[in-house]
């Protein structure tokens, strides 16, 4: 990192001297690594390294960027030239900022030292780990499709006119593994999944145990009639819900008229049960940071309690146009991209029962366990959704029969009011947006398109 802050220093001396504006310097650097095995050989192994320096300038109200992945001092005048000229040629009438600085930062764990201690050679053996279980615990299981080990670890930088001058370093580990099961008929694949911050993260029995669960229960599975049905989406699912439809909780979205929530703020849209936290602040949250992308800190931020809507989720130039004070969730998809806005940790608050506790308060209906065609089948601006999905019977309190090749659909604003009651079985993405859920019990029946 040495050089990089070498260079992002020269780059802050030499816009103190020659630009108009405010200014702010926005740098990550880090790498990532990847491998594949396949049949005990590995398929795909890459490790990558990455730098690349953000530079951009506020002048007649207007934000101009540049970028370079070069620290070579004698490219900053070209990239200073750069911020300013596109910064004279900007047409759009909203106002950005430069953030000044607060007066203190929360400081949640996101670097697990252990991490460090892991190399390759313990990765890849660990990728082969996971096939060989899947391989040996179940005879239906025929093959591996995937066995996958992946690492990443970066470093952060913000530093502008203003004094400020932050830097956060984060990692994490993660594994996953692809069983392909056959009855002789019928195959069937199933996902588990590992990771975390240490090396007891990496527990291969879960992972592989979950991964042929699903690959086998559903090699019998079949269709169900259609009807109107209780439903149960569990945790992951929901999760998967929850992360597509999250844009609604945007304040860039709303003020565009790309989310109904606008305008919504201290009014009731979902059930008493209903309670959704953003928090940068937890230990070991994969979306936790102590500053976002402007420089803002993290906070825990209560968007939506016992069914009221208290607040959206703003950067500084929404925050601007709303009156009202960031909420510390901007975001850039990379450091050459513009500010835009995510969750952080983003987590449906959990309630007492266990997933089978709440099949006995359903006692029938179905237990949706995966939704897919989530980017076809989902309009986040209506939160209409139309989706595959696969699951289980719940007949007299029990879970019973696998069933697929169903159709789930419904809208996500009228989901979020006919929520029953929440489970106390947390599941935390960890590929995507960081998005926490338990099981959930939906009231009214919903459609369920079968045979």
């Amino acid at each position: 990192m040495s050089g990089l802050n070498k260079f992002c220093d020269a780059l802050l001396a030499y816009a103190k001297d020659h630009c108009d504006g405010e200014y702010e310097i926005y740098a990550s650097n880090g790498e990532s690594f990847r491998v594949e095995v396949l049949n005990g050989q590995i398929k795909n192994y890459s490790v990558n390294d990455y730098a690349g320096v953000s530079f951009r300038v506020k002048k007649n109200g207007k934000m101009g960027y540049a970028s370079t992945t070069s620290v070579e001092e004698d490219g900053i005048p070209a990239l200073v030239a750069a911020a300013e000229d596109n910064a004279s040629i900007i047409e759009n009438p909203d106002e950005q900022f430069i953030f000044e600085g607060a007066d203190s930062y929360p400081a949640p764990k996101v670097y697990g030292e252990e991490l460090d201690l892991i190399g390759a050679d313990e990765k890849i053996a660990f990728a082969k780990l996971l096939e060989k279980k899947a391989l040996e615990a179940d005879p239906r299981i025929i093959k591996v499709e995937g066995s996958t080990v992946v690492s990443a670890k970066s470093t952060v930088v913000i530093k502008n006119c203003h004094g400020l001058d932050l830097c956060e370093d984060s990692n994490f580990i993660a594994a996953y593994v692809i069983p392909i099961a056959s009855d002789g008929e019928r195959m069937n694949d199933g996902f588990g999944h590992c990771g975390g911050f240490d090396k007891a993260c990496l527990d291969a029995d879960k992972a592989v145990a979950k991964a042929v669960s699903e690959a086998t229960d559903f090699l019998g599975a079949g269709s169900v009639p259609s009807a109107a049905m209780r439903v149960i989406f569990r945790n992951s699912a929901f999760c998967d819900m929850i992360e597509t439809f999250s844009g609604i909780f945007s304040s860039e979205d709303a003020q565009r008229g790309l989310s109904m929530l606008a305008g919504k703020e201290d009014e009731k849209i979902a059930a008493d049960c209903v309670t959704l936290t953003d928090d940068a602040t937890l230990d070991f949250g994969f979306g936790s940071r102590a500053f976002d992308s402007e420089g803002v800190p993290g906070r825990r931020t209560v968007v939506v309690e016992n069914g009221v809507l208290k607040t959206l989720l703003y950067n500084l130039k929404t925050a601007h146009k709303a009156g009202v004070q960031s909420t510390g969730n901007a975001s850039k998809g990379g450091y050459s991209a513009p500010i835009g806005i995510s969750v952080n940790n983003f987590t449906l608050t959990p309630g007492e029962k266990s997933l089978e506790q709440l099949c006995e308060k359903m006692g029938g209906g179905i237990m949706i366990t995966e939704v897919s065609g989530l980017h076809a089948g989902a309009n986040p601006m209506t939160g209409d959704f139309s989706l595959m999905a696969k699951g289980y019977l719940v007949e007299n309190g029990k879970k019973s029969r696998a069933v697929s090749g169903v159709t789930v659909s419904g809208n996500f604003y009228q989901l979020l009011k006919d929520i029953e009651e929440p489970g106390s079985d947390m599941y935390h993405n960890m590929f995507g947006a960081a998005v926490s859920s338990p099981s959930v019990l939906i009231g009214p029946a919903m459609s369920v398109a079968g045979e």
